[in-house]
């Protein structure tokens, strides 16, 4: 019988870091009385991949001092966000994550936005595993150009066979020769909110990791850790679910967990937050923070204290903008450099200096290129909104949906009309010049390609329903409201409160001079983002294609941006294309 001991244990945590490795301008609201008010409004450089390491460097340090043993991980969703992803893909994920010394990671939905290739191709660059027991790779095509089934570093799902039962692949973490297990747990909707490849599929959550508890305790560990990209709510409620696991150290929903109410922010109960005996961290987003989990088990697995800190990482110069030119006094400097200096929940770092060259040697001249290159003017405030509200609809989404349709015609397509998911547009756009860096890095930055289908009318109709009943939950369990549909030479009506498979009217397409009704049995020709050509969200209706979806290989930023390069400038549409009647319409219409 294996005789087990205490271990002490802290894990440096972060997520959703969306290639974000340069600082972001964050705004805090400190109490210090002003003229203005009883607070002061401050802008700070914070967090970016440098003083991420530095961070973990010294918290490292700090725990060995302790007598704790030291672990680093990334609870998934690395992949988009900015230029760095639109120029290099995982690839330079891969580098700077090895650089800054993450130890395992648990795949995000992003990761998969571009297919299975993308992972296989950052995994070929990782030192570290990636984690998903309940993906199920056993059926993958090992004649594609870079399949994962045979990656050493991506820790799968293990069906049962006559010696084994079914369980996830785990990692074994050693503590003065105790064990402990991490396995890592996917969103088992992948297909429905990403790309993965159709010959791999995501299995039930609770029942993967049933299993996979079982297994591990069955080999003799009784101390175990969950990274999860499920997202906080479901993070809590697998807590409940699930016996014998000490932490869950989850992502997904950028939740900043703690009360940084002394910033000028929220509560989201406490860091290390401990629900049926397992403790539940989560730390923002964007790399502007690091979770720091001090986990002690007892001897029989079971957790005796979960603590630690939650910390935004800092620069030390503050300023009243973001773009960081209107400075405060000397004297006002020093008052909020000192307040903030006495907070638990903030940390100054300075920037490591290697992950500062990594980047000037390696990626930066690149994305600076990109931020001088200038493309168009925009005219007037372009506003993105994903549902139509009191002021209307989106005006940037239609010009990116008209750059869509445009681009496939350019590739000699007859393209009738091309529609796109409100989700997939970032930004509102503010008057001036539109670089490069504005349109990939903030606007669109999804490195998503687009994709020429065709299907029919009835179809379109359906699919054009189901986004919206998705978006705003009407008469099903949504997903969210990004998947509202924008569209280019198409119009038609949406009437919440008719009866379900009827709420779509007039829909009608520009033709030869005219605008023309769309017939149930007559074939079109669209364009959309491969998210959108492949179902996702409410579109399942387009999976009745008569052409199955084919790639223009152009990505949803490049299109836009040649689109953008023909026009002198860019102005809010004149029309407005998707009349959204919303639930109040018994008074309304």
């Amino acid at each position: 019988m294996t005789q087990h001991r205490a271990a002490k244990i802290t894990i440096a945590h972060i997520n959703d870091t969306h290639s974000h490795f340069e600082p972001s301008a964050i705004q805090f609201n400190l109490p210090m009385p002003t003229e203005q008010g009883e607070s002061l409004p401050v802008y700070a450089s914070c967090g970016g991949f440098s003083r991420v390491s530095s961070a973990v460097q010294d918290v490292k340090k700090q725990a060995y001092l302790h007598g704790r043993e030291f672990m680093f991980v990334h609870a998934g969703d690395c992949f988009q966000g900015t230029l760095y992803f639109s120029l290099y893909k995982g690839i330079a994920n891969a580098k700077l994550l090895n650089a800054i010394g993450v130890e395992a990671m648990a795949l995000g939905n992003h990761e998969l936005d571009m297919g299975n290739q993308t992972v296989a191709d950052f995994l070929d660059h990782t030192n570290f595993p990636l984690l998903a027991a309940n993906w199920d790779l056993t059926q993958e095509d090992q004649s594609k150009a870079n399949p994962l089934q045979p990656k050493p570093n991506v820790l799968s799902y293990k069906p049962a066979t006559d010696e084994s039962p079914a369980y996830g692949r785990y990692l074994v973490k050693s503590v003065d020769g105790e064990k402990i297990a991490v396995f890592g747990l996917a969103i088992e909707n992948m297909e429905g909110i990403a790309n993965p490849d159709p010959d791999t599929h995501f299995l039930n959550v609770l029942k993967v990791a049933k299993e996979t508890v079982s297994v591990i305790r069955a080999n003799g560990i009784n101390k175990i850790v969950v990274l999860s990209h499920l997202g906080y709510a479901r993070d809590l409620l697998l807590a409940e679910e699930l016996d014998g696991v000490g932490a869950i150290i989850g992502g997904h929903t950028h939740t900043m967990q703690g009360d940084f109410s002394n910033l000028g922010y929220g509560v989201t109960d406490d860091y290390a937050h401990m629900i049926s005996g397992t403790c539940v961290v989560q730390a923002g987003c964007n790399a502007m923070s690091l979770g720091q989990l001090e986990l002690d088990f007892n001897a029989d697995g079971s957790v005796e204290r979960a603590g630690g800190v939650h910390q935004l990482l800092l620069g030390r110069q503050f300023t009243f903008d973001a773009s960081r030119t209107e400075h405060l006094d000397e004297g006002q400097h020093q008052a909020v450099k000192a307040y903030l200096q006495a907070q638990p929940n903030v940390r100054f770092c300075v920037k490591d200096p290697e992950i500062e060259n990594l980047l000037n040697s390696d990626y930066r001249p690149a994305v600076r290129q990109l931020q001088t290159q200038h493309i168009t003017k925009v005219a007037e405030p372009l506003r993105h909104t994903r549902i139509p509200d009191a002021k209307g609809p989106s005006q940037i989404a239609p010009l990116v949906v008209d750059a869509f349709r445009w681009q496939g015609i350019q590739q000699g397509y007859d393209v009738d009309f091309a529609i796109h998911n409100a989700g997939g547009v970032r930004a509102s756009l503010n008057p001036g010049p539109l670089t490069s860096a504005d349109i990939a890095g903030r606007l669109l930055p999804f490195a998503i390609g687009l994709m020429v289908y065709k299907v029919k009318g009835k179809y379109l109709r359906q699919a054009l329903e189901g986004a919206i009943n998705n978006a705003i939950d009407n008469g099903v369990e949504g997903t969210g409201s990004g998947s509202f549909p924008y569209v280019s030479n198409l119009r038609f009506t949406y009437r919440c409160c008719a009866d379900k498979g009827a709420r779509v009217e007039s829909l009608e397409t520009f033709k030869e001079g005219e605008w023309r009704l769309i017939e149930d049995d007559v074939v079109y020709t669209s364009v959309s983002s491969g998210y959108t050509a492949t179902g996702k969200e409410g579109y399942d209706a387009l999976l009745n294609y008569e052409m199955e979806p084919v790639a223009l290989n152009v990505t949803m930023a490049e299109a836009f941006e040649a689109y953008a390069y023909t026009l002198s400038e860019l102005r809010a549409p004149d029309s407005i294309r998707v009349n959204y009647i919303p639930c109040q319409c018994a008074d309304v219409a």
